[in-house]
C-alpha cells in the first residue's frame, strides 16, 4: 500500500516519519520523499485513484499487488485482443456488406438485361401486329358481312316458310273441290 498525507490544497505529500500508523495485516510501504528502495518518483494527488479515504487521518490508501506489471501487460494484452475481435468482426461485417452490394449489383444487371429483352420482344409484337393490322379489318369486315348474310338467310328461310304455308292453303283449296 501507497500511504499519502493529503494537506488542505489537495496535494501529496509523504507523512511525517513521526506519524505512526497501525500496520494492516496487508504488506504496507511507506513512501517518502527521502525513500529510494522503490526507485520511483512519488505520484500526485491529481490522478484518481480507487481509494478508500480515512477521514480523522486525511489519509488515502492504494492497494498495489507485487505483480503490477504483469497484470497491467495481461490487462493491455486482453484488450488488444478485444479491439483485435471488434475490429475484425466489424470488418467481416463490411466484407459482408460488400458481397452483398455486388450480388445485388448483378442481379440487378441480369435484371435490367431481361428488362431490355422484354423491351425488344414487345417492339417486335408491336411491329407484327401493325403489320396483320389490315387483315385484321379484313376479318372484321368478313365478319361483318357474315352476320348480314346470316340475318339475309335467316329472313329468307321465313319468308320460304311463308310462301310455303301459302301454297300448301293454296294447294288444299284445290283439292277440295276436286273430291266432290
Amino acid at each position: 500500500r501507497f500511504i499519502w498525507k493529503i494537506d488542505k490544497q489537495m496535494q501529496a505529500q509523504p507523512p511525517p516519519p513521526s506519524q505512526s500508523l497501525q500496520q494492516p495485516q496487508d504488506e504496507v510501504i511507506r513512501v517518502d520523499s527521502t525513500d529510494t528502495s522503490l526507485n520511483t518518483a512519488p505520484q500526485s494527488t491529481t490522478t484518481t485513484l480507487p481509494t478508500g479515504i480515512d477521514k480523522k487521518d486525511d489519509i488515502i490508501t492504494t492497494v498495489v499487488p507485487p505483480n503490477i506489471d504483469e497484470l497491467t501487460n495481461t490487462m493491455f494484452s486482453n484488450i488488444a485482443a478485444y479491439l483485435k475481435g471488434e475490429l475484425s468482426a466489424t470488418s467481416e461485417d463490411y466484407n459482408l456488406l460488400a458481397n452483398m452490394n455486388l450480388l445485388a449489383s448483378e442481379k440487378y444487371k441480369e435484371m435490367t438485361e431481361m428488362a431490355k429483352g422484354l423491351t425488344s420482344f414487345m417492339g417486335d409484337i408491336q411491329q407484327k401486329y401493325k403489320d396483320f393490322q389490315p387483315y385484321l379489318e379484313k376479318i372484321d369486315q368478313i365478319d361483318t358481312n357474315v352476320t348480314e348474310l346470316e340475318r339475309t338467310v335467316i329472313m329468307l328461310d321465313e319468308y320460304t316458310k311463308r310462301l310455303e304455308m301459302k301454297f300448301r292453303n293454296i294447294e288444299k283449296a284445290v283439292q277440295i273441290p276436286s273430291d266432290k
